[in-house]
Protein backbone atom coordinates (compact mmCIF):
# COMPACT_ATOMS: atom_id res chain seq x y z
CA UNK A 1 0.00 0.00 0.00
CA UNK A 2 1.35 3.27 -0.73
CA UNK A 3 1.34 6.46 1.58
CA UNK A 4 -0.44 9.47 0.43
CA UNK A 5 2.89 11.46 -0.70
CA UNK A 6 4.16 8.15 -2.31
CA UNK A 7 5.89 7.04 0.17
CA UNK A 8 5.68 3.00 1.79
CA UNK A 9 4.45 3.41 5.14
CA UNK A 10 6.62 2.01 7.64
CA UNK A 11 6.00 -0.12 9.97
CA UNK A 12 6.88 1.06 13.48
CA UNK A 13 8.96 0.34 15.51
CA UNK A 14 7.50 -1.56 18.93
CA UNK A 15 9.27 -0.36 21.37
CA UNK A 16 8.49 3.75 20.41
CA UNK A 17 4.38 2.67 20.37
CA UNK A 18 4.53 1.72 23.86
CA UNK A 19 4.51 3.58 27.01
CA UNK A 20 6.90 2.77 29.70
CA UNK A 21 8.62 4.46 32.62
CA UNK A 22 11.83 5.78 31.84
CA UNK A 23 14.65 4.51 34.26
CA UNK A 24 15.13 8.09 35.26
CA UNK A 25 11.56 7.94 36.70
CA UNK A 26 11.88 4.66 38.35
CA UNK A 27 14.42 5.45 40.54
CA UNK A 28 13.16 9.23 41.67
CA UNK A 29 10.14 7.05 42.64
CA UNK A 30 12.41 4.07 44.31
CA UNK A 31 14.46 7.36 46.57
CA UNK A 32 10.87 8.68 47.71
CA UNK A 33 9.74 5.48 48.68
CA UNK A 34 12.79 4.99 50.75
CA UNK A 35 12.95 8.26 52.04
CA UNK A 36 8.78 7.59 53.20
CA UNK A 37 9.87 4.06 54.65
CA UNK A 38 12.78 5.58 56.68
CA UNK A 39 10.88 8.60 58.16
CA UNK A 40 8.07 6.07 58.95
CA UNK A 41 10.24 3.72 60.68
CA UNK A 42 11.61 6.74 62.73
CA UNK A 43 8.17 7.99 63.78
CA UNK A 44 7.88 4.28 64.88
CA UNK A 45 10.73 4.11 66.90
CA UNK A 46 10.37 7.37 68.66
CA UNK A 47 6.59 6.27 69.72
CA UNK A 48 7.78 3.30 71.18
CA UNK A 49 10.20 5.19 73.39
CA UNK A 50 7.42 7.94 74.50
CA UNK A 51 5.34 4.89 75.46
CA UNK A 52 7.67 3.43 77.27
CA UNK A 53 8.77 7.04 78.94
CA UNK A 54 5.08 7.66 79.57
CA UNK A 55 4.93 4.17 81.61
CA UNK A 56 7.71 5.02 83.61
CA UNK A 57 6.30 8.42 84.90
CA UNK A 58 3.26 6.66 85.40
CA UNK A 59 4.91 4.39 87.95
CA UNK A 60 7.14 6.66 89.48
CA UNK A 61 3.79 8.98 89.86
CA UNK A 62 1.96 6.02 91.41
CA UNK A 63 4.61 5.17 93.39
CA UNK A 64 5.51 9.29 94.98
CA UNK A 65 1.66 8.98 95.50
CA UNK A 66 2.01 6.08 98.12
CA UNK A 67 4.65 7.14 99.42
CA UNK A 68 3.52 10.88 100.42
CA UNK A 69 0.24 9.26 101.34
CA UNK A 70 2.34 6.82 103.61
CA UNK A 71 4.44 10.03 105.34
CA UNK A 72 1.59 12.83 106.08
CA UNK A 73 0.11 10.21 108.93
CA UNK A 74 3.69 10.02 110.40
CA UNK A 75 3.93 14.12 109.81
CA UNK A 76 0.02 14.33 111.75
CA UNK A 77 1.11 11.81 114.36
CA UNK A 78 4.44 13.87 115.29
CA UNK A 79 6.28 10.80 114.35
CA UNK A 80 8.40 12.65 111.51
CA UNK A 81 9.41 15.98 112.46
CA UNK A 82 11.40 18.57 110.37
CA UNK A 83 13.89 19.03 109.51
CA UNK A 84 13.92 15.56 107.38
CA UNK A 85 16.09 14.23 104.50
CA UNK A 86 15.53 10.42 103.71
CA UNK A 87 15.88 7.76 101.09
CA UNK A 88 15.60 4.43 99.94
CA UNK A 89 14.32 1.87 97.26
CA UNK A 90 11.45 -0.33 96.42
CA UNK A 91 12.93 -3.22 96.31
CA UNK A 92 10.23 -5.25 97.47
CA UNK A 93 8.85 -5.42 94.81
CA UNK A 94 11.01 -7.21 92.13
CA UNK A 95 9.53 -4.82 89.19
CA UNK A 96 10.27 -2.19 90.57
CA UNK A 97 13.95 -2.36 91.69
CA UNK A 98 14.59 0.80 89.06
CA UNK A 99 13.08 3.43 90.90
CA UNK A 100 14.47 4.89 94.11
CA UNK A 101 12.80 7.63 96.44
CA UNK A 102 13.53 10.97 98.41
CA UNK A 103 11.82 12.58 100.70
CA UNK A 104 12.24 15.95 102.52
CA UNK A 105 9.98 17.68 104.92
CA UNK A 106 11.32 21.24 106.45
CA UNK A 107 9.89 24.16 108.03
CA UNK A 108 9.12 27.07 105.43
CA UNK A 109 9.01 30.55 107.36
CA UNK A 110 6.01 32.53 106.68
CA UNK A 111 6.02 36.43 107.07
CA UNK A 112 4.14 36.36 109.64
CA UNK A 113 6.50 34.31 111.73
CA UNK A 114 4.37 31.31 111.61
CA UNK A 115 5.96 28.05 109.99
CA UNK A 116 4.34 25.59 107.23
CA UNK A 117 5.43 21.99 106.95
CA UNK A 118 6.76 21.38 103.21
CA UNK A 119 6.52 17.36 102.37
CA UNK A 120 8.31 16.62 99.17
CA UNK A 121 8.81 13.18 97.67
CA UNK A 122 10.56 12.32 94.79
CA UNK A 123 10.70 9.12 92.67
CA UNK A 124 13.93 8.67 90.17
CA UNK A 125 14.62 6.24 87.68
CA UNK A 126 17.32 5.58 84.43
CA UNK A 127 16.38 6.55 81.66
CA UNK A 128 18.85 5.58 79.30
CA UNK A 129 21.77 7.76 80.49
CA UNK A 130 19.69 10.51 81.87
CA UNK A 131 18.17 9.89 85.86
CA UNK A 132 14.81 11.45 85.62
CA UNK A 133 12.21 12.17 88.62
CA UNK A 134 8.84 12.75 89.29
CA UNK A 135 8.37 15.17 92.61
CA UNK A 136 4.81 16.10 94.59
CA UNK A 137 5.06 18.35 96.92
CA UNK A 138 2.41 18.70 100.03
CA UNK A 139 2.02 21.77 102.12
CA UNK A 140 0.51 21.17 106.06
Amino acid sequence: MIGLFGDEPREKDSLQTQKAFTLLEVMIAVAIMATVLVTLIGLKNRGMRDVLLAGHITTATLLARTKMVDTLPLIAAKTLQPPVEDEGDFSADENLKEYTWKRTISNLPLPDGSFIMEVRVATLWMEGTRQEQVELVSYE
